[in-house]
């Protein structure tokens, strides 16, 4: 007797030919519907499921996203605040250095006997008062700039009385990093009799009291203004051009942070962007292939249940 070893021929019956045909149908439709989904989307990681890693990396560069944007808005609005209180601080310079110019040029003749020179600077001098009151009221998207972190509404009352509280408002522009967005008023202003803007009778600031000894009238008053007032004057004016100089410091920084920002933005969107997004040329290249072996598939299943002519003979 003679054995045959080995296994025999694998037969391959039509419905099992069929059932792996029909699988393979059904695997191309899947690969297809997947791929048309990526080109709509322009995404290539739609679900968790599809790319789990790069999903999970995903969602941690998207955090750091986010937490990108959330500095460089902070330090869009910090530049917002500090270039209006610099803006507004060189007004403040520019009124007082007018006052300081209209006193000091008061002629010999106006303080011997003439009342009009005189009351010209006066009145020039009580407007600058009224102008620097409302320069120290500028508001920025609703809020008081010289306020602090008080009244949102206004720094100072109508008599020159500092109503905001607190230090200056201040921005998180990274990790650990705040920067000032202003100055508070007394910074800028001063306060009392050595300030600029008190009006209260017995606690005159610098420039009512410059109005105050010009109203006067007799020598030693307008002396006084031309001596004592203007040396206090340019005392105010020195703090004011330093608050100046802070606030410009300020402001290069802030500016370097929304730089840095915007550059960290753009860094991650382009990480994202390669890690999710779809490369159209090759997802449309894929998809034509796709549809080509689907097809091919859908051939040979529509052959498979066509009657051969061995079946009629």
């Amino acid at each position: 007797m003679t054995s045959v070893g080995g296994t025999g021929p694998v037969v391959v019956t039509p419905a099992s030919l069929g059932t792996s045909l029909v699988a393979d149908l059904t695997s191309d439709q899947a690969a297809m519907a997947s791929l048309q989904d990526e080109i709509s989307s322009g995404q290539a990681v739609i679900v968790p499921s599809d790319d789990p890693a790069a999903a999970a990396q995903s969602l941690q560069l998207q955090a750091t996203l986010t937490r990108a944007n959330q500095y460089s808005t902070n330090a869009q609005t910090g530049l917002g605040w500090l270039t209006q209180a610099g803006s507004t601080v060189s007004s403040v310079l520019s009124t007082l250095q007018s006052v300081r110019s209209a006193v000091l040029g008061l002629s010999g003749t106006a303080l011997s006997g003439g009342t009009a020179g005189v009351t010209a600077v006066t009145q020039q001098v009580s407007a600058a008062l009224s102008q620097l009151l409302d320069l120290a009221n500028t508001q920025y998207a609703g809020q008081a700039i010289f306020s602090g972190t008080g009244n949102v509404q206004q720094a100072y009352a109508s008599d020159g009385t500092y109503v905001g509280a607190g230090a200056a408002p201040t921005v998180t522009v990274a990790p650990g990093t705040q920067v000032a967005m202003s100055v508070t008023g007394p910074e800028v202003f001063g306060s009392g009799t050595s300030g600029l803007l008190s009006s209260t009778p017995g606690s005159l600031g610098v420039l009512a009291q410059i109005v105050s000894d010009l109203q006067t009238g007799t020598s030693a008053s307008l002396n006084a203004a031309q001596t004592t007032d203007l040396g206090s004057l340019d005392t105010a004016i020195a703090q004011v051009e330093t608050q100046a100089g802070v606030l410009g410091a300020n402001q290069q920084l802030m500016q370097s942070y929304s730089d840095q920002a915007t550059s960290t933005t753009t860094t991650l969107e382009q990480q994202l962007g390669s890690l999710t997004n779809v490369n159209m040329a090759q997802a449309i290249t894929n998809l034509q292939l796709q549809q080509t072996a689907y097809q091919a598939a859908l051939y040979a299943t529509a052959q498979l249940n066509t009657t051969s002519l061995v079946s009629y003979l």
